[in-house]
């Protein structure tokens, strides 16, 4: 059997260095051959002379991808990768030592599957604010947590909220290649979605594909002080809310807007703002968070139909001056 991990990663040459670590760090079971194919989507530290800091210790190569965007990076991977399975890390995870040998005992025990998915654990730096912890269960999302118990369980295209997370999760070559990355996902310029996996992993599974949940291929996953914040939150689930505002933007448009806008936004938008700002203050942190949450989907919407407008109205601007 032939693995490959692939990893993205874009100026996070350290954090890929703890990564890579990891990896030189792990059990390989024996009877597999790997690879770990580090795909450089266009940084400018040195993360190109990091990666061959591993060269002999990890059977490791660089592909260097210009163009940005969360989709076109692993696309790139998936060009380049020579394994029957790809399984997908994140440069800011440190992998368990039984991590590999969980994965390659789940491909053997059901051949018959593509898709798997295992636990993310998050490791704060610290000092760890109180709020963090209090909440994690509301925003574990932002920090891609991912922990449904000890149990193999099959995965279902139904429910959404047992989906593997891009951090940590595995799939059959064979049905990467047919099912690849959506350029229109993933954060670039005018541009912030995200749930890159998920769309991926929807479409693999409503195509009939099977999957499990493998609770021993366990990563952690590693969130600086920067990402412990307000703002990091809200800016999470506004990109969600534009993801959500684009995959059903057909949907919508049978609507009423009001200034380009679906009309219902607007007391929504407002409405959890009032109450985001009150409960702030004196409210526990999951009451607060799941209030920013809801404002922030909804805003993250509203940015999807405003910037819609502004390009339709570019669009007749340079169709009038033709």
């Amino acid at each position: 059997m032939f693995v490959t991990i692939g990893i993205c990663t874009f100026n996070r040459a350290e954090s890929l260095r703890r990564t890579l670590n990891s990896l030189v760090a792990m059990r390989v079971p024996n009877g597999i051959t790997w690879e770990v194919v580090v795909v450089n989507n266009n940084s400018t530290d040195y993360t190109d002379d990091l990666i061959d800091e591993y060269i002999g210790r990890l059977p490791v190569r660089h592909e260097f991808e210009p163009r940005p965007g969360k989709s076109i990076a692993p696309n790139r991977a998936i060009d380049v990768a020579k394994g029957d399975f790809i399984i997908w890390i994140d440069d800011d995870v440190v992998v368990d030592a039984h991590w590999l040998t969980a994965y390659i005992e789940a491909f053997r025990c059901w051949p018959e599957a593509a898709v798997f998915g295992g636990r993310i654990k998050p490791r704060y730096e610290a000092p760890v604010k109180r709020w963090i912890i209090e909440s994690e269960a509301v925003a574990g999302g932002a920090y891609a947590n991912r922990d449904f118990g000890d149990q193999v369980f099959p995965l279902s295209a139904e429910d959404e909220d047992y989906y593997p997370l891009g951090a940590n999760w595995a799939i059959r070559a064979i049905e990467q290649r047919a099912f690849r990355y959506d350029p229109e996902l993933g954060p670039v310029p005018n541009r912030i979605r995200n749930q890159e996996e998920t769309d991926l992993i929807r479409r693999l599974l409503g195509s009939g594909v099977t999957g499990y949940w493998i609770p021993e291929a366990m990563v952690e996953h590693c969130i600086g002080r920067d990402r412990q914040t307000v703002h990091y939150i809200a800016a999470y689930y506004e990109s969600w809310g534009e993801t959500l505002a684009f995959r059903n933007a057909a949907a919508t448009a049978a609507a009423r807007f009001w200034f380009g806008v679906p009309r219902r936004i607007w007391p929504r938008l407002f409405g959890w703002w009032l109450l985001y700002r009150f409960c702030r203050f004196v409210s526990p942190a999951p009451v607060w968070v799941r209030n920013l949450q809801h404002y922030s989907w909804n805003k993250g919407m509203l940015r999807y139909w405003q910037q819609k407008r502004i390009e339709a109205r570019r669009k007749a601007k340079v169709e009038i001056g033709a």
